[in-house]
């Protein structure tokens, strides 16, 4: 699977940023997120080679879960999103909100299928999304968590991804489709942790990757990944606080992307 460029920020060591690949393969595309560290993911043998139990996927409350998906982003946001919860069989509501975001915790299944972290229990990822990514891209998302608690194999997972999308059953983000990831408190994967506070937009897949938004160049905040498995672009935007108000450690003017691209 195509791996998005590798970035140096600020005083951090150098991380591949990794999006999802399709909602299917999002990390996702998505995410959702995934994120790798320098080395070839791909390529190296899967760190969790299986499904764990599904109580380690689980928080140790709905209370503790609710709490943690509203550090996606700022209260003024979060604080009225309607929030899921993960449960023994999926993703359920757990509060019915009165703006148009959905908040939630991803795992680290959301990440690409060859993700040697696929099937770790440690992923955390606080996300909020709004009306429109929520509607085109999240249900994917909670379709595959079902799958994983289900005991479904990475390998029916891909193939019915790309049924699905052979289908037209998946089809590409609603215009203005976003998401926040603004938590202090997410855990992106065991090499990377918190990362840094960030913004993903959702589009289709561009002809020429990140040009119109200027990403991936020196300097920039803005990162671009496009899926191999979904039409779809993810651009990450890095935020300049937490969504507690404190500053975020990222120093773009000190960013270089890599031109290298990892398959």
């Amino acid at each position: 699977m195509k791996r998005s460029p590798q970035i140096t920020l600020g005083h951090r060591s150098s991380l591949a940023l990794t999006a999802s690949k399709s909602v299917g393969v999002l990390w996702l595309l998505c995410l959702p997120l995934a994120w790798s560290s320098p080395a070839s993911a791909q390529d190296a043998p899967p760190k969790y080679p299986n499904r764990a139990p599904i109580e380690q996927y689980l928080s140790s409350s709905p209370a503790a879960e609710i709490a943690l998906a509203r550090t996606a982003a700022a209260k003024s946001v979060s604080d009225n999103a309607t929030i899921l919860v993960l449960g023994k069989d999926g993703y359920e509501t757990a509060v019915h909100g009165s703006n148009d975001f959905t908040c939630y915790v991803g795992r680290s299944w959301e990440q690409d299928f060859d993700d040697p972290e696929f099937f770790s229990p440690n992923g955390r990822t606080p996300q909020c999304w709004n009306a429109a990514a929520a509607s085109s891209v999240l249900p994917d998302i909670l379709k595959r968590a079902q799958w994983v608690l289900a005991g479904v194999s990475k390998e029916e997972m891909l193939a019915r991804t790309k049924a699905e999308l052979a289908a037209h059953e998946i089809g590409t983000p609603a215009p203005g489709s976003m998401v926040f990831m603004l938590s202090k408190d997410q855990y992106i994967n065991d090499a990377v942790a918190n990362w840094y506070p960030h913004v993903m937009f959702f589009v289709p897949a561009a002809a020429a990757e990140g040009s119109a938004w200027g990403a991936n160049l020196h300097g920039s905040p803005i990162f671009s990944t496009t899926s191999d498995v979904e039409p779809i672009t993810t651009y990450f935007v890095l935020a300049p606080k937490w969504s507690d108000g404190s500053l975020s450690p990222a120093d773009v003017s000190t960013s270089k992307p890599d031109e290298q691209h990892h398959h």
